[in-house]
C-alpha cells in the first residue's frame, strides 16, 4: 500500500497530481503490481547486463544496471500527466503500464571519449539483428546533446537538441514482455548526470541557483570531453610531437619535497624563557607577518 500523504510530503507532487485526473487508486494498482514483478525484473536486468558484457570485444569503462525504484514510478507518471501534459500516459493504468513506461530497466554503459559511441552504436544494432537474442529493438535509437555541440552523430542517429546540460545516447528494446533502456554516455556525461538528477531534477526544475550551476557543470564538464577526444585524436604519434612543446615543464617532485625540510619548519619559533612557545609573538610573525 503506498502512503498518499507520505508519498505527496516526499516527492512535492501533489498539485501535479491534483492537475492530472489520475485515480490513486489506479496509481497504487501499478505501484503493487509493480513491486510484485520487481525481483523478476532485477534477475533480468543482472542477465542483460552479463549478456551484454560478454559480447562486448571492444574497450568500455563500465557496464551497469538498474530497476526503477517504485515510488518514482508513481512520481513519474504524474508528472508526465500532470506537468508534461503526454498524452500517452493520459489512461495509463495497471494493464498497460508496463507497455508505456520504456525504462523500468535499464542498462547504462559508460566509455572514456565521445568518440566510441560509434563502435557502442553499432554493437547495439548487431543485438538487434541477432537471432540468437530474445531481444528487438523497440524505438528509433535518440542522441541528446545540447545546441552549440560539436556534432560527432551527423546522421547516424536522430538527434533531439536541449537547452538543458543532459547529453546521452539512448535505445529502447523489448525483452520478452518487458522493455528496458540502454544509455550509453561518457564518464564526464554521468557526472552531470548523476549531480543534476540529485540537486535539481525533477523536483527543482525552477531553482534560479540551480539552473545556473548545474548549466555551468555542464559546459565544464563538456570541455573535459572535448580536451579528452582531442587527445585521443591525436594518437601516440601526435602526443610524441606536441611533447617537445612542454618538454620544459617541470612539476613538483613530491618525494624530494618530503625529504626536504619545510622553509618554514626551518624558522625559529619564538619561545618564552621556560620553553614555552610565545603564541602572541608566533601569531605575529607567521600569519601577521609582524615583527
Amino acid at each position: 500500500m503506498l502512503d498518499q500523504e507520505k508519498f505527496f510530503n516526499t516527492y512535492k507532487v501533489q498539485e501535479a497530481f491534483e492537475d492530472s485526473g489520475l485515480s490513486w487508486d489506479t496509481l497504487e494498482k501499478i505501484y503493487d503490481d509493480y513491486k510484485s514483478r520487481l525481483p523478476e525484473m532485477k534477475k533480468m536486468a543482472d542477465h542483460l547486463q552479463e549478456e551484454i558484457s560478454k559480447e562486448i570485444d571492444f574497450h568500455v569503462h563500465s557496464i551497469h544496471n538498474r530497476c526503477k525504484n517504485p515510488e518514482h514510478l508513481i512520481e513519474k507518471i504524474i508528472r508526465k500527466v500532470g506537468v508534461e501534459k503526454r498524452q500517452k500516459y493520459k489512461s495509463i493504468n495497471e494493464k498497460n503500464y508496463l507497455r508505456i513506461v520504456r525504462d523500468l530497466m535499464g542498462v547504462r554503459i559508460l566509455i572514456l571519449s565521445k568518440e566510441e559511441w560509434r563502435t557502442v552504436h553499432d554493437f547495439l544494432l548487431k543485438v538487434d539483428e541477432d537471432p540468437r537474442y530474445d531481444i528487438c529493438m523497440a524505438e528509433m535509437p535518440r542522441a541528446y546533446i545540447r545546441y552549440g555541440d560539436r556534432d560527432i552523430f551527423n546522421y547516424t542517429i536522430h538527434k533531439e537538441y536541449t537547452d538543458k546540460g543532459y547529453r546521452s545516447q539512448h535505445y529502447i528494446f523489448k525483452y520478452k514482455e518487458y522493455y528496458f533502456e540502454v544509455q550509453v554516455r561518457t564518464i564526464a556525461e554521468e557526472v552531470y548526470a548523476e549531480f543534476d538528477h540529485y540537486v535539481k531534477y525533477p523536483y527543482r526544475e525552477n531553482n534560479h541557483f540551480l539552473k545556473r550551476y548545474t548549466s555551468v557543470v555542464a559546459e565544464l564538464l563538456n570541455s573535459v570531453d572535448e580536451i579528452i577526444s582531442t587527445c585521443f585524436q591525436f594518437g601516440e604519434e601526435g602526443w610524441f610531437d606536441m611533447e617537445k612543446y612542454f618538454a620544459q615543464d617541470s612539476y613538483n617532485d613530491l618525494e624530494r619535497m618530503s625529504k626536504e625540510p619545510h622553509k618554514r619548519e626551518q624558522e625559529q619559533i619564538p619561545r618564552a624563557k621556560d620553553g614555552v612557545i610565545d603564541a602572541g609573538s608566533y601569531m605575529n610573525r607567521m600569519i601577521l607577518r609582524k615583527g
